[in-house]
């Protein structure tokens, strides 16, 4: 956890002021998938899983503007204030969505202290304090007021109840003010038709997706490490300004969608850090694209499961699958998965780095492009059968299954459009700038084995790993965000290093 400064404004409350609030859509019943698969993260990771911070306000809003903001959020949209009924013994909880009530603007005053700093102490605050999902609604807002008058609000929203594309939805709506009602299938309405026919047939075709890979995939997907560091959750940062241009480069070259490249760079960066075949990945999907979906404030994101076959795809690339290329594969996936593959990363890290610079990145992307169209096709689905089927499929096999290794392509998909593909003495020009360091140790609250963020910055694209060390190693996970900007750049065809 991050402290602030000792030199940071004390965090004094000002005032609260009441926000009643009526709308639409009051009703009870079970969560949908969205809802299941966020609030398992929240009870597995500890944390009430906020999104959103401290920004400034526009000249001339009030204490009274923002009050009226969420009043506005609160009526129009359901999941904001919506409450769980959690069964005495656990297991999922239901909701219920209030059709009226009051929430509270707190208001803290800076007395002459920074305002920013002000506001991003109170954003810590709320971030840093625990919600309780059955008596408080998933949003917590305040003023930060400077000489008398707000300078800042402070917002966070539990991804339990809006995902990011959700978040931007909310904002929309509140800087529009529509007076027609609010369009789209509701989580409620979402749970329902889950629960439909259609809804049912949905979810055993995932099913049966998920059991194909879980029957016959590594069962690792890492390097065991010997014991977990104390503390034992880390965050490692890449920033880098080589990594966006290599991959504009193969995406135009190939003519593949950028989130195909990304998944055949990162299957061969895990491949050369752990020799892991095939690699195994869950894909954060947004399943906007679904019918009533797209502009709901709800929590739409599920992760999907995926395999990539690195060795088959290189061979497939050269022509033909060799023996000593199915019996190199063969060997780095019992290293993998019996942990001591300690010479099998350096080996694959070499033969990733040629094979990628002679057509093999192209076979590997075939695949890639196979797997991203399956896991979009099936990121829908009711999470408590993916997990009873792990457990199922891992007794049948004799082995513990491990599928905690997720990519969260954040970038903008338009960037870079309509401006030439990067030279390769630019990408290699870029490469001095890389940037790697241990941003986060911490024993609470956890992480899963593996999450990688990749997000747009102003100076190129930051790959962000929020890794347990208990089932990656820090040197293995540096390795592996290395790895994605060598592959990238050696596949575009310019020099690394």
């Amino acid at each position: 956890m991050n402290h602030a400064p000792v030199d940071a404004p004390v965090l004094t409350a000002a005032g609260l002021v009441p926000v009643v609030f009526e709308g639409p859509g009051a009703g009870s019943g079970p969560l949908s998938w969205g809802q299941i698969e966020s609030w398992n993260a929240v009870t597995t990771l500890g944390h009430w899983m906020p999104i959103g911070g401290a920004l400034p306000v526009r000249p001339g809003t009030t204490v009274e503007d923002l009050a009226g903001e969420l009043r506005h959020h609160l009526s129009r949209h359901p999941s904001l204030r919506t409450l769980l009924r959690i069964p005495p013994g656990g297991g999922t909880p239901t909701q219920e969505v209030h059709a009226s009530g009051s929430a509270t603007l707190q208001v803290y005053d800076t007395r002459g202290a920074d305002p920013s700093a002000l506001a991003d102490l109170v954003a810590a605050r709320f971030r840093d304090t625990p919600l309780d999902f059955t008596a408080e609604y998933p949003i917590r807002m305040a003023a930060v007021l400077h000489g008398g008058v707000p300078s800042h609000v402070v917002a966070l929203i539990s991804h339990f109840a809006a995902d990011g594309a959700g978040a931007q939805a909310m904002l929309r709506d509140v800087a529009a003010r529509p007076a027609a009602p609010v369009e789209g299938r509701q989580p409620l309405d979402q749970a329902l038709w889950q629960l439909s026919p259609a809804g049912r047939r949905q979810n055993e075709a995932a099913q049966r997706h998920f059991e194909s890979i879980l029957r016959t995939m590594p069962p690792a997907r890492f390097r065991k490490p010997v014991a977990a560091r104390r503390p034992r959750y880390w965050r490692g940062v890449l920033d880098s300004a080589a990594l966006p241009l290599a991959l504009r480069a193969l995406t135009a070259r190939t003519g593949a969608d950028p989130s195909a490249v990304l998944l055949a760079v990162f299957a061969l960066a895990v491949h050369a850090t752990c020799g892991v075949d095939p690699v195994v990945v869950r894909p954060l999907v947004s399943n906007r694209f679904r019918p009533g979906l797209a502009d709901v404030v709800c929590t739409a994101v599920q992760a999907g499961l995926c395999q990539v076959p690195v060795a088959a795809g290189v061979a497939s690339a050269a022509g033909s699958a060799s023996g000593s290329t199915s019996g190199s594969a063969s060997g780095s996936v019992s290293g993998s998965a019996s942990g001591s593959a300690s010479g099998s990363a350096s080996g694959s890290a070499s033969a990733a780095g040629s094979a990628v610079g002679g057509g093999g990145f192209e076979g590997v992307l075939a695949h890639a492009k196979r797997a991203t169209m399956s896991a979009y096709k099936h990121a829908y689905f009711d999470q408590r059968d993916l997990f009873a089927l792990v457990d199922r499929v891992g007794a049948e096999r004799g082995e513990r299954l491990e599928i905690g290794c997720f990519l969260n392509d954040r970038r903008d998909p338009s960037a870079g459009a309509g401006r030439p593909a990067p030279t390769a003495g630019e990408i290699a020009a870029a490469l001095p700038g890389t940037v790697f360091d241990w941003t986060v140790r911490r024993d609470a609250p956890g992480f899963e084995p593996m999450i990688l963020d990749v997000e747009d910055t102003p100076g190129g694209l930051r790959c962000t790993a929020h890794t347990d060390t208990a089932h990656i190693s820090p040197a293995d996970t540096a390795a592996l965000l290395h790895h994605l900007e060598r592959v990238a750049v050696t596949a575009s065809g310019a020099r690394h290093g």
